[in-house]
């Protein structure tokens, strides 16, 4: 009889610890809430680092790497629980106009990791500041996930109380856009960007950023209403912007979204950003032109004197360096210089200011102020560009040694290709015969060049040689 007393008393107690749970048990969207306790997860550190890089302007935290710290867990709690984004793996695309959570599996796509300030004295810690992206069609009724096709584009930035002194930091953060190929950014003032990951496993973009003045005036979104004499309602400091997905092949009478002909064009122009700090921002690509918009009035508000400033203004485009030699032809980036850039402002002919960079090329279209500026910039292709002069000099090094009438076989020289069709010539004291360099019974130099086929079928220099004959 005690031990029933006994065993209806424990079944009492855990009724009481079950009502408690459920009375004051956690309602928010965190995502501890959302674990589904029948997919055990475990805690671990497991730093991260990106992959591939595009980048512009060199910045203070052009050396650092992703330090972000995740957990990589036994099992990802159950994706869409408790919320539409929480939880997504790379099969998982994301609601339109429903915001990104932070990462907190090493599974998870869709989501941000935190952010770090780098101050001007190059001491990078964490920020306050808060990521915010989510992807849409400017539809904002739609609930329908987000499509890969290019029809889509997530937001990006940061939000928090920036002020002026907040212009002189850097800021850092990474987006894993999972499918959503983040191909090209328009942004405030950036100063680099980190392409990583690919379309199986899910694409990663890292920004380097600086907040930049935005001065406002309702209604300002042309030249029209916008004109040179218009003057500021406000102004903020704000990090914001947009990445688009470029479409391929999009019909041209229905396209609404950037497109390019091919896949390859698509990979070329990934990391491409625009840096601006118009109220209202839009770019195209056609072909190989950029279009950028960038509507601002033209003065900042009134002081207590009356006095208005011009608003400052900038316009530059990055373009990564696969783009310049896959597209547009250059083997060497030094090549690219202004005179290679067709720049037009407001439709007068300007010139770029061009700027070699890590991994491309920042240009600097010379948009000092707003009011409606809209630059046309397109890189000429490298036929015709200038050879740069190369001034020959005696090499400090000793070179290689073959005696009067030996012979090597070409194969130890470099290795080829059948596809590369390779051409092979000899100058000095040598000749080739039946796949030998074969040197002369006399002394001297001997030059020997490799010419192969490139992706463009064009015989380019693979491999130079030069043997002392003795």
């Amino acid at each position: 009889m005690a031990m029933v007393c006994f065993m209806k008393k424990i079944r009492f107690v855990s009724m009481l610890v079950a009502m408690s749970l459920l009375f004051f048990g956690p309602f928010g969207p965190s995502p501890v809430s959302g674990v589904d306790t029948t997919t055990p997860s475990t805690t671990c550190s497991s730093p991260t680092t990106s992959t591939s890089s595009t980048s512009s302007t060199t910045s203070t935290t052009s050396s650092t790497t992703s330090t972000t710290v995740l957990c990589a867990e036994v099992s990802i709690p159950t994706p869409r629980s408790p919320g539409r984004n929480s939880n997504l793996t790379i099969d998982l695309l994301p609601q339109r106009g429903v915001s990104w959570e932070e990462c907190t599996f090493s599974s998870q796509r869709y989501c941000y990791e935190a952010p770090t300030l780098v101050g001007i004295d190059g001491i990078e810690v964490s920020s306050p500041m808060t990521p915010f992206t989510n992807c849409h069609n400017n539809d904002f009724s739609s609930t329908e996930l987000c499509s890969v096709d290019g029809s889509d584009w997530f937001e990006v930035g940061l939000s928090g109380n920036f002020s002026e002194t907040d212009l002189q930091n850097t800021y850092r953060w990474k987006l894993r856009t999972g499918k959503l190929s983040p191909d090209i950014m328009m942004m405030g003032d950036t100063q680099k960007s980190v392409i990583g990951g690919n379309a199986t496993d899910g694409w990663t973009i890292e920004i380097w950023a600086k907040p930049a003045l935005k001065a406002y005036l309702k209604g300002c979104y042309t030249a029209s209403t916008c004109p040179d004499t218009s003057v500021a309602s406000s102004v903020s400091y704000s990090l914001s912007g947009y990445i688009r997905t470029l479409g391929i092949e999009a019909d041209e009478k229905l396209r609404r979204w950037p497109s390019v002909g091919t896949e390859a064009l698509r990979s070329a122009l990934r990391g491409t950003f625009i840096s601006t700090n118009g109220m209202s921002q839009s770019w195209t690509f056609s072909n190989d032109t950029f279009s950028a918009t960038a509507v601002s009035p033209h003065f900042l508000p009134p002081d207590s004197t009356g006095k208005s400033d011009v608003t400052p203004g900038y316009v530059r485009i990055f373009l990564p360096e696969t783009y310049l030699t896959l597209d547009r032809g250059y083997k060497d980036l030094s090549l690219v210089t202004s005179d290679r850039i067709k720049l037009t402002v407001s439709g007068q002919n300007a010139t770029a200011k061009v700027k070699r960079v890590d991994g491309g090329i920042l240009v600097d279209t010379g948009v000092e102020h707003f009011s409606a500026p809209n630059p046309e910039m397109s890189v000429l292709k490298a036929n015709g560009a200038a050879t740069p002069v190369v001034t020959e000099t005696v090499p400090a090094v000793v070179l290689a040694k073959m005696k009067k009438g030996s012979s090597k076989m070409l194969s130890s020289i470099a290795k080829t290709k059948a596809l590369q069709k390779p051409k092979w010539t000899a100058s000095g004291k040598c000749k080739i015969l039946k796949g030998k360099l074969i040197a002369l019974k006399l002394a001297g130099t001997c030059k020997v060049t490799l010419r192969v086929l490139n992706s463009k079928k064009k015989y380019v220099v693979q491999t130079t040689k030069t043997f002392e004959v003795s």
